[in-house]
Parts: C-alpha cells; structure tokens; sequence
C-alpha cells in the first residue's frame, strides 16, 4: 500500500510548484480607462508606426558611431530620442513583443504551455487603437490575431508563410522586404481612406536580422548586408509614410524585442540580449527628454555627442498609448516615462494619472479578492496604499487639474504608480511563502512516514510513543483541519492554493497513525536469511547526508560529483581491501580515473575519434581479458558482438568523413538492439556471474553504437570499479541498508553526471543516431537518448543484484531509504525552483524537482528490468510468448 501512498504523495508535490512558482500575473475582468478625448484633450499624433526589428542589438545600432544606420542617423541627428531599451529575461520573442505592445513581461503559467503562447488572454496597444494593421512573421502576429474578435474589420494582420523561413535558400533580408513590400501596397491602395482613421497603429515586425544573426551571427558579413538593408528600408518606409499622411500627424517609435550575443544566441540575461535600442520621432516627441542622465554617444565621425536616453522595455508601452491618446492596454505594467513627450503640462499630467489609474484597477481587483474574506481585517495588509489612500489620491488629481498645478499632479501620480507595482507584487505572492511552508511540512511527513516503514520493529520507543498519544494527536489534527478548512472557505482562497495549505495534515495523520505501517514486519522484514542488515551508525548518516546535499550542488556544477564519488567511494571501501594488493591498487586507479572524467568537457556536440575507438577495445578487453570469462559466452554471442563494434566502427568512419552510410549498416545496427536483449533473455544459464558477463558485453557493445566520444570509456571503467568494490564489500558482515540504497543514487547520478549525457536530452544532439538513422527524426533519436541515458543504470542495477545478497534480499527498505534520500534532495530543489529569468533558467529548476521526485520509480522500473534480465524474476511464461 506504502507503493500507492508514494504515488499519489509525490504527484502532489509535482503539481505544488505550478501553484506556488507558476500563478498568471494576467487579472481578468478589468475595464479600459477613459481615452484622453475624454477628458477634452487633443492628441499629438493619430497614428503610431511601430518597428520592431528582431533580434538587433544596441551594440549593433550604436557601433563606429552609427555608421551602419547611416540613414537612420540623419533622422535622429535632426529630431527625436534614441536610447537604450532595456528587456527582462527571457530575452525571446514572444515575451519580448508582449513586452512591448502589452506593457506585460512573461507570464509564468505559460510554462504550462511549453513556452509557445500565454494562457490567459491580454490587452494590448492594437486593441485600444480605432484600427491596425500589421505585418511580419506568423509566429509573431498569430499571438495578436488570437486576441482579437473573429473577423474584426478594424483588425488587420498580414503574415508571411512559413517558406519564407530561412533555408539557405534565401538572403536573410528577403523576410523584411517581403514586409516592405506590402505595407507599400496598403498605402497605396488605401491612400485616401487611410488618413481617416485615428487612433491607428501600423505594426511592422521585421525578422531578417535575427534570423542573420542565428545563421551568420552578429558583425559578420552578412549579418551587416542585412542590417544595411534594413535600415535603408525602414528610412523608405518613413517617407512613404509622409508622403501618405503630410499633416505631421505620424509618431513613429523603432526598436526591437531583445538583442543577441556574439555566438547568435539569446534568451539569457547578458547585456547584448538585454540592451536593444530605441529611436522615438515624429509629432509629440521631445527632442531631449527632462529625465535623461549623463549617458551620451557618438552620433557620427565628426564626433558630435548626442543624450543616451535610457527605460525599460515596458515603458514604451504608455508611452505609444499616451502620444496617440490612448489609456494603457488594461494589463500593463509599464509606468510613463517622464519628459519624453512635446506637449502640454496639463497632457502629460493626465497621461501619467491615466496610467495610475489603470495600474490601480488591477491593485483595486486583486484588493477585492482578498478583502472578500471574512478574516481579512485580521490579516496582513499591503498597507503603503489602502483602499482610502487610493480615494485621496483621485480626489487630489482632480483638484490639482483645477489648480492647474500640474507638475505636482505628475509627481503624485508617480509616486503613485510606484507603490501600486509594489502592492501588485505583495498581494500576487501573497500565499507563496504560505505555501512553500505547507509544502515543507509535507515533504516532513512524507519523509517520516517513510523513516517508520523503514525502521518498523526496529524503534520501539518511537511506536509506543505514538500508540500513547495516538487519541492527542488525532484529535489535534482532526481539529486542526477542521480550523483550517473552515479558514480557508470563510477567507474564500482560491481552490489550489487551500488544497495545498491543506495537504501536510492528512499526510501527518497517515505519518502518526501507529497502524499505518503495519503491526507486523511482513510487509518489510528485518530477519531474513543472510547478513544483518541494520540501518546505519550516526558516522554514516552524516556522511550520507553531506553527500547527499552535495549531490544537490551537482545538478548546477557537475564537477561536485567527483569530490562526492571520490569520498564515498573510499570511506565505503577502502576497508574492503586487502592493504597493498593488487585489486587495493586496481581499485583506487579505477576510482581517481573516473574522478576525472567530470572534470572534462560534455560529450554531447563533442567528438573524437581515439577516445571513441579507445572505448571499444575496452569493451573486448573487459569482455576477453581471461580465459574464464571468454568460456562463459556462446559463440554467437562472442561473434555477434564482436561483428556490431565493427560495424559501429565503420559507420562512425563513413559519417565523420561525411560519406553515406549505407542502409545494410544501418539494419545491423537495429538488428543488434534487438538481439542484445533477446539473446539474454532466451539464455537458459542460472548462474548470476556468467548472465552478468554477457549482459555487460551485450549492453556495453549497444552503448557504443550510440557514443560520439569517451561516454564508452566511462561506463566501462565504472562497470568494473563497482564490480570490483562490490566483490570486496560482499565479503563483510556489515551490511547497511542505507548505505547500498545511496550507493545505487550515487552511480545512477554518477553515469548521467560523469559523461555529461543528461544534457543530451535538452541538446538532443542527432550524431548519436548515426549508426541506425541517415535522416533527422526527432522522435526516434529521443527515443534512442533515452535508451543511452538509461543502459548505464541498467547496468549498475545488474550488477549490484548479483554481487549483493543484501539488495536481493533487502529490496524494498533499500527502496525506501532512495525515497527518503530523494525526497530531502526534493525539498532543497522545492526552494529552488524559478519563475523568472530565461527559459532554460525557468526549465532546468523545474527538471531538477522533478527528476528527484520521479527517480525512485524509475529505478523500480528499471531494477525489475535488471532482475528480468538476471532470471531474478520468474520469465519462463516471457520466453514462452517470445518463443
């Protein structure tokens, strides 16, 4: 039953880090602000053009003082603000072009939808603005089109198809000419219907430059080609814009949704991804912002200096609003920066109060759910901005616009601005450290439940206490639940978050409950045939503990886990043998060697050709190196083996010199997969040491084939180092059942870590297929990483079984104490976990949780597998259907 509660526990607590890290900033139910026609006043400009060129980096706009914008720079030297735009991580382009014309930086949930699209639909500039038209990459403008109504006239969305994507095919730039290309057939065809609209935003979203700077990357060649042209389009465009609309009515803002490293990568936080530039001109802008600092840069080779002005992406979103007349998008975050509009006091004051007040409509909701509960007054408020505050504060903008005290209506409305963000962030986190403590208590008596299975029989104290106090503890809990359940519904907290507050007391009455594991030792006994096998001394639950939160710095720095293999593995050990020995020396070359293999770079992406050839002498070596062994194969499988690491040979040599490997190769190669598992499962041969020989063979010559470099090497050392410590350990009468279970975590953790391969699942690098695939399936090499992950653990698995009489006997404590030593792993990573920063920032903290709460059941899925390969488990009724 324990098996069903550990299901069921640990799903739960895979699902606590989406409601604690993951909840959507995105509010529902708001209502737009007033436009400022409104409130009687004009705006500078009816129409907004806006220009995002993807992926172009400040670096790249301001280099040898702007000469590769030579006609941008004769527009910024005469009018308008250029500066920089500073993007938050993920530096990608969603979040990137949400940031920018909804004014909302990434949403956390949409983790749940694999970082494709938001989940909960938004505001944005082009839904306020009378009418809009836009163009550019689907990817891009398909996140827009989903938020408008179906079929909206004033809605126009124009995308290339995806053919147009680079291939190598196609210049780079013809993505951007394709964008030109059409917005002048617009303005042509509706030349004297469009200057009737206001507020109307244009929308041109250029990909060529990030598409250059993948392929060619940034200050290259080419990649300048494209950014010349880019350039040169956008200073046409301007024009044909002027001379379609000449009443200077036209704002005009480029910039771009992040930037680029050197390398034609992004999505991390370094200052090429984060820092884009910004060129705002046309009717309403300033030509030096009241704001700018002391920053400037070279405009041009005479050496004129021009202001740097500098804000955060999301500010440009007030900012387009306010210089077409329009109240931010109703989800925005961005707050107005000040200055950088040419119009009136009264103007720019309302704009800024137009902005607080859409901020404050989201405060104002997020207010209202929590003061719906009934102990709301009881508990802690966000108490820089109450409900009354909030009234002074629009009581005191309308009398200071009859005042016409104008400049103090702007700095009342910053401030104002400001501690709303702040009350927005207090009450969207407000359960987080709630749960996270919930969670914890969790964790706690799920790990003491296990410590009671595990120790049943074994610490009476501790079971008579509970029988003891058994009414005490069930009545507190009962009434516990009962307080807090009744909490939960009068507070009215959001379903999610009260199951999760709720969650530790059922598991801590389960974990207190003295019949909970049984009154007897059936279900895990502890005197069985065999050594005795007690828990640990306290000298060796510290050790395991360190180690253990060691192996949890690992994950962030793989190198760790040598100092963890290296001490383990001598403190284990090193009384095993016998002093000056052969096998002492063996074994401790065995354990420095492997040592080391964490220390060089990942194999994955990184090939060579005598490390690849070393690892299948090795192969034959530890397979052929006596005669004893060579008389425990078959002849078939001695042939068999010897013919696929041939093969594998062959077909590395022919795809590293970029020759076809032919289909006959390729059949060999999935042949032998086949034959790898089948001819061990149809052996007959009962003795654990020879079905051990051929599995290591037949396994480590199916590993080869999917090895690009010293991966082979590395299992085969490891083999033979826990072979041969565990030989030596089976000898001593102590056996430590926490020990052995930490051992097997240890060299599971160890064969991922110690060759680099765990990154191969994100890198899914093809060159391991190249023995069994010509052409790129996706799907198929995943399978095949996966396969590669997973036979070194196998392996380990195997040979602990048939070296260990402890772990045949002892199997289901052992699995208990991975349990145990997985879940404390699991709440170092629960504290871990993030949801801001770039995507493979957010993903790997996820993978980290999740992979310590689903280790366990894969290694129950994979020892049966060992112990199905071993004859362990009864397979005559298997061998008979295959037969």
């Amino acid at each position: 039953m324990w098996i069903v509660y550990a299901l069921v526990v640990h799903v739960l607590l895979l699902g606590s880090i989406f409601v604690i890290y993951f909840r959507s900033p995105v509010i529902n139910d708001l209502k737009p602000q007033t436009p400022f026609i409104g409130y009687g006043l004009e705006a500078p400009a009816n129409r907004l053009v806006l220009i995002v060129t993807d992926g172009l980096r400040a670096a790249s706009f301001f280099e040898d003082n702007c000469r590769h914008v030579p006609h941008l720079r004769k527009i910024f030297m005469r009018e308008g603000l250029v500066g920089i735009s500073r993007t938050r991580v993920p530096t990608e382009s969603r979040p990137g072009h949400i940031a920018l014309i909804a004014g909302l930086y990434e949403d956390p949930s949409a983790v749940l939808k694999g970082w494709k699209e938001n989940p909960i639909d938004f505001d944005t500039v082009l839904n306020r603005s009378g009418h809009s038209y836009s163009w550019g990459a689907p990817d891009i403008l398909n996140i827009f089109q989903k938020l408008t109504k179906e079929n909206d006239p004033r809605m126009y969305f124009d995308a290339y198809s995806h053919d147009m994507d680079f291939s190598g095919k196609y210049k780079t730039y013809k993505l951007d000419e394709w964008v030109f290309r059409q917005v002048r057939f617009l303005l042509n065809r509706k030349k004297d219907e469009l200057p009737k609209f206001h507020p109307v935003v244009f929308f041109m979203h250029l990909l060529g430059l990030d598409t250059a700077g993948h392929v060619h990357k940034p200050g290259t060649t080419l990649f300048l080609e494209n950014l010349n042209f880019t350039e040169h389009g956008i200073w046409q465009m301007y024009h044909e814009f002027e001379s379609v609309f000449p009443d200077k009515k036209t704002v005009y803002l480029l910039t771009s949704d992040h930037g680029m490293t050197d390398s034609g990568s992004h999505g991390s936080g370094a200052p090429h991804e984060t820092e884009t530039p910004f060129m705002l001109w046309g009717a309403g802008v300033s030509r030096i912002a009241s704001t700018v600092g002391a920053r400037k840069f070279v405009a041009n080779d005479e050496g004129l200096q021009l202001p740097l002005h500098e804000l955060e992406q999301a500010q440009l979103t007030p900012l387009m609003s306010a210089l077409i007349g329009l109240p931010p998008p109703m989800n925005n975050f961005g707050v107005l920066p000040t200055g950088y509009m040419a119009v009136s006091e009264e103007y720019q004051a309302m704009a800024a109060h137009s902005n607080a007040l859409q901020l404050l409509a989201q405060y104002e909701k997020l207010l209202e759910q929590h003061r719906q509960g009934l102990f709301a007054d009881l508990l802690n408020n966000f108490d820089e901005l109450s409900p009354a505050e909030i009234n002074t504060y629009k009581q005191l903008v309308v009398k200071l616009h009859t005042e016409k005290a104008y400049a103090k209506s702007l700095a009342r409305s910053n401030v104002v601005m400001e501690l709303t963000l702040k009350g927005i962030d207090y009450y969207h986190g407000y359960y987080r450290n709630c749960l996270l403590l919930s969670t914890t208590a969790t964790f706690l008596g799920w790990i003491f439940y296990l410590y009671r299975l595990l120790s049943r029989n074994v610490a009476g104290r501790l079971q008579i206490m509970l029988e003891r106090q058994e009414k005490v503890s069930r009545v507190t809990l009962d009434v516990s639940m009962f307080l807090l359940l009744f909490f939960l519904v009068a507070q009215r907290a959001p379903i999610a978050i009260a199951f999760y507050l709720l969650l530790p007391l059922p598991v801590w009455m389960l974990a207190l409950n003295p019949k909970a594991c049984g009154s007897s030792s059936a279900a895990v006994p502890t005197s069985q045939p065999g050594a005795p096998a007690r828990l640990t001394s306290a000298s060796q639950l510290l050790l395991i503990t360190v180690c253990a939160e060691l192996m949890v710095f690992t994950f962030f720095e793989r190198r760790l886990i040598s100092v963890c293999f290296v001490a383990f593995g001598c403190y284990n050990n090193w009384r095993n043998f016998v002093p000056n020995s052969r096998e002492f020396y063996s074994w401790l070359a065995l354990v420095i060697v492997l040592g080391c293999f964490p220390l060089l770079p990942p194999s994955v992406g990184y090939q060579n050709w005598y490390l690849f050839l070393a690892g299948i002498v090795l192969i034959l070596v530890n397979a052929l190196w006596s005669k004893e062994r060579r008389l425990m194969f078959t002849k078939h499988t001695k042939y068999c083996n010897a013919l696929i690491l041939l093969n594998t040979i062959i077909c590395v040599h022919l795809h590293s010199n970029q020759i076809g490997v032919p289909i006959a190769l390729h059949l060999v190669s999935w042949s032998f997969l086949i034959y790898a598992f089948a001819s061990i499962l149809f052996n007959s041969e009962a003795k654990l040491e020879v079905r051990l020989a051929q599995i290591c063979f037949n396994l480590g010559s199916l590993y080869a084939l999917l090895c690009t470099s010293y991966e082979s090497v590395f299992v085969q050392l490891l083999t033979m180092e826990l072979s041969l410590s565990l030989a030596q350990s089976s000898r001593s009468s102590e056996k430590s059942v926490l020990r052995l279970a930490f051992t097997i975590l240890l060299y599971t953790f160890f064969s991922l870590f110690g060759s680099g391969n765990i990154a191969s699942i994100s890198s899914f690098d093809p060159n391991i297929a190249r023995c069994f695939l010509s052409n790129f399936l996706p799907f198929i090499i995943m399978g095949l990483v996966l396969l590669k992950l997973l036979l070194p653990v196998v392996l380990n698995l195997t040979i602990v079984y048939t070296h260990c009489e402890c772990a045949r006997e002892q199997e289901q404590r052992i699995f208990i104490c991975l349990l145990i030593i997985c879940d404390i792993m699991g709440l170092n990573f629960l504290f871990l976990v993030r949801n801001q920063g770039s995507w493979l920032d957010i993903g790997s903290s996820i993978s980290h949780f999740v992979i310590m709460e689903v280790t366990t059941l894969v290694l129950l899925l994979l020892s049966y597998a060992a112990k199905l390969l071993l004859r362990l488990v009864n397979c005559d009724r298997l061998v008979e259907k295959l037969r």
